[in-house]
């Protein structure tokens, strides 16, 4: 054993002696340029096959990133196998995985289109985004990726395989930050931090920008620090063009970035320019990229090839990268810190860590760190470690930023129907060592109105929970029309209302799954005729339904949108017992005059699942299942039979209606539903349904009710064009509900079509 490990120093010595006797040094210099800096990778692919020895490199933004890998030791195939993965390209635009995406946190989805963030006593201009993607797993990996090598290298960039400079933009003081020591994934996310794309980091008391912004190609930090012989440049990006009269944004864009220089420095220098067409968000592409650098450096190869005095040999430097590697201690965890908390508050975030902290692996802190960002009360997370050499474990520190106090939701929908909804909510977070949050929202529209108010008490721990007490009352005002915007809408002929309150148990049940718990106590008030053949002079039907109900509802939900969904999976499960008085009191359409009271219970059990399960290329495909099973009995009459049923309502046209023959105990549906994209975030869409009740609701000339035990498929289609807008989908829809008078209808919305949760689900 011990002879084998003088035989490695003996070859290491060696090395390093071959290098000294060569004498010459040879400096890479990597430019800024997003998903078109892949062409990085590429390029340092094409100089490892050709033997050209790297000594030294710098890099900026994407050079920093593909260049700080090589740097800490990544062979070029296992950056080039990195950045083509699904996982690279979720970091580069903030989309998570589905194992963390931690469904047990998220909110009740709702029509809210616009936040605005209160708290603090800041004015709402800081509210503001300052970034459009979410980065928390873009700074995690990038811990994961480069703490070993920090610690390795024991933070001095010169100490790493190969030594490293990478620069980002202080614009305080309209300059440049070189980074030569530290943290190299504090380093590198502040040389990538491209403005309003990734929020910046704060180093030293200075909030860093990318690097590209005063310096995108750093050649003169690689000359003055490492004075190579030979310095080779790779392109991605170059000066921004000059100011447009009539172009705001190329204005802006030169207010802020300098100009860089990509002269010659010394006389044994060469720069690959490789041609490419990405833009600089194009990071589906980013093979594309990789291939254009590898071709734009063999094309230039022979040139390269003259300023090379000694090639090296790639034994060697796998004998050098192996060495280095050899010293990277693999992450374990035995201490976190927490900073930008208070007492309380910490304690709240340990409950959710996991307050036994001992030799824990990063993978094994992984779910716990996502979990802890998706909670509400928390803004943004940033993580390094700091490796101990006496025990050979590492601090994870996380510098925290709590969420504001105060969020202000707006929304609806707009729509050529008569069936415009207008949105607002608030959101107040109490963030302590059991932290809640008080929520209220109102819906106010023709079709439906709500008021819905509640407090969830947050209860973190190895398995947490949420309780959470509130009410709701929501009314639907059905009209006989299909009235457009512009025109008067003729009287409801059903009113429905329900007024419900109670508590709320919430477990997780996986990642993206959880398990509520529902005790209510509703006041189930409804008005209707009998037919739509009434007068203005008529009175209408009243049923009273005062009932306890208690529901248990599991979700599981990985679906990419909360409206026109096109990836992803939801299943939802319940159960449902319900015992209660019904009261009827007949109007002048009734053939009954007699004001009734029963006693009603019932189980139901109902289930649904989503599946977008195939894509292929522009097209995706899924389908839609659903069942309903109980012991639901009739209510006094045939039309209050059909309002207290479940309705089956797969299309956001189908919500706004009232059709009843889709109302019924027992029912099975399935559907198909075909997507094409030709454009990033718009969609054509096409779906149908088939649906069969299991006994449908008739009643005779008599007036009583009783169940239809024949087999009646019935359809749902719609043929819709969504564009999903930042702040909400616009959509133009084609519709057919069969049985319907009038079966085909056309509709453009703008906005969500989203309710408070009703009672009758």
């Amino acid at each position: 054993m011990r002879s084998n490990s003088l035989r490695y120093i003996g070859l290491v010595l060696l090395f390093l002696l071959a290098i000294n006797a060569n004498g010459q040094k040879v400096g890479v210099v990597l430019s800024g340029g997003g998903a078109s800096g892949m062409a990085h990778v590429g390029f340092l692919k094409a100089l490892e096959e050709n033997n050209v020895p790297i000594d030294y490199i710098t890099g900026t933004s994407m050079g920093a990133i593909i260049g700080g890998m090589y740097a800490a030791g990544f062979t070029v195939a296992e950056i080039d196998s990195i950045v083509r993965s699904d996982e690279y390209r979720r970091m580069a635009t903030g989309e998570l995985d589905d194992d963390i995406r931690f469904y047990y946190k998220m909110h009740e989805d709702d029509a809210t289109m616009a936040n605005i963030k209160l708290g603090g006593g800041s004015l709402i201009s800081t509210t503001l985004p300052t970034n459009l993607i979410n980065p928390v797993l873009f700074d995690f990996k990038l811990m994961e990726h480069f703490s070993s090598a920090s610690a390795a290298a024991g933070y001095d960039f010169d100490s790493l395989y190969i030594p490293f400079r990478c620069v980002a933009s202080d614009i305080e003081n309209k300059k440049s930050v070189v980074f030569n020591q530290g943290h190299l994934n504090v380093a590198i996310r502040a040389s990538a931090t491209y403005p309003f794309y990734l929020h910046p980091i704060r180093v030293d008391n200075k909030l860093l920008y990318d690097g590209g912004l005063y310096n995108n190609f750093p050649s003169d930090i690689l000359y003055n620090d490492f004075l190579p012989d030979v310095i080779i440049g790779c392109k991605a990006s170059g000066n921004i063009d000059p100011p447009d009269e009539d172009n705001l944004i190329s204005q802006l864009t030169n207010m802020i970035r300098s100009h860089s220089n990509f002269e010659s420095l010394c006389e044994a220098m060469i720069i690959v320019e490789p041609k490419s067409d990405l833009g600089t968000f194009e990071f589906d592409r980013m093979a594309d990229g990789i291939d254009d650098g590898y071709k734009a450096t063999v094309a230039k190869m022979d040139s390269i090839l003259t300023f090379i005095s000694h090639p090296v040999d790639p034994v060697q430097r796998e004998i050098k990268r192996e060495a280095f590697r050899s010293k990277k201690q693999p992450i374990v965890i035995d201490e976190v810190t927490i900073n930008g908390l208070d007492r309380s508050q910490k304690s709240y975030v340990r409950g959710i860590l996991g307050n036994n902290v001992d030799s824990i692996q990063i993978n094994k802190i992984r779910k716990p760190y996502f979990r802890l960002f998706s909670d509400d009360k928390i803004k943004s997370i940033f993580p390094v470690t700091m490796y101990n050499a006496n025990t050979g474990l590492y601090r994870l520190i996380l510098d925290v930023k709590r969420e504001k106090d105060v969020f202000l939701s707006f929304g609806g929908n707009f729509s050529s129907r008569a069936i415009n909804t207008g949105f607002v909510g608030i959101r107040y977070n109490v963030f302590r060592k059991m932290s809640s949050t008080i929520s209220a929202n109102s819906y106010f529209g023709k079709l439906y109105g709500s008021i819905h108010g509640d407090v969830k008490l947050d209860f973190s721990g190895k398995v947490p929970f949420a309780v959470q007490p509130g009410f709701t009352f929501n009314r639907w005002d059905y009209f006989r029309s299909l009235s457009t915007f512009f025109e008067d809408v003729k009287p409801s002929f059903i009113v429905l209302n329900e007024r419900f309150g109670g508590l709320s148990v919430r477990v997780p049940t996986g990642a993206k799954s959880r398990l509520t718990v529902y005790a209510d106590y509703a006041h189930i008030f409804d008005e209707y005729y009998q037919n739509e053949q009434f007068l203005s002079i008529d009175t209408a039907d009243q049923t009273v339904f005062d009932a306890g109900i208690a529901k248990m509802l599991y979700e599981r939900n990985s679906l990419n949108r909360k409206q026109f969904a096109s990836r992803g999976d939801k299943l939802i499960i319940q159960g449902k017992y319900v015992q209660g008085v019904e009261k009827t009191i007949p109007g002048s359409t009734s053939l009954s005059r007699d004001t009734t009271v029963n006693h009603r219970q019932w189980v139901a059990a109902k289930a649904s699942y989503t599946n977008y399960m195939l894509h292929v290329s522009v097209i995706t495909l899924g389908f839609h299942m659903e069942g309903l099973a109980s012991t639901q009995p009739f209510f006094q009459n045939h039309i209050a039979s059909v309002i207290s049923a479940s309705p089956f309502q797969p299309t956001p046209e189908s919500k706004t209606i009232f059709v009843a023959p889709y109302r019924s105990h027992n029912y099975a549906a399935a559907g198909l539903i075909g997507i094409i994209t030709p454009a990033k975030n718009l969609d054509i869409r096409g779906e149908a349904y088939a649906y069969n009740a299991f006994g449908k609701i008739v009643a005779n000339t008599a007036g009583e009710v009783s169940y239809n035990w024949e087999t009646d498929v019935m359809f749902i289609g719609a043929a819709t064009v969504v564009y999903s807008s930042p702040i909400g989908p616009v959509s133009f829809a084609v519709n057919y509900i069969d049985r319907r008078q009038e079966p085909w209808s056309f509709v453009f919305n703008f906005g969500y079509l989203i309710y408070n949760r009703s009672i009758r689900d």
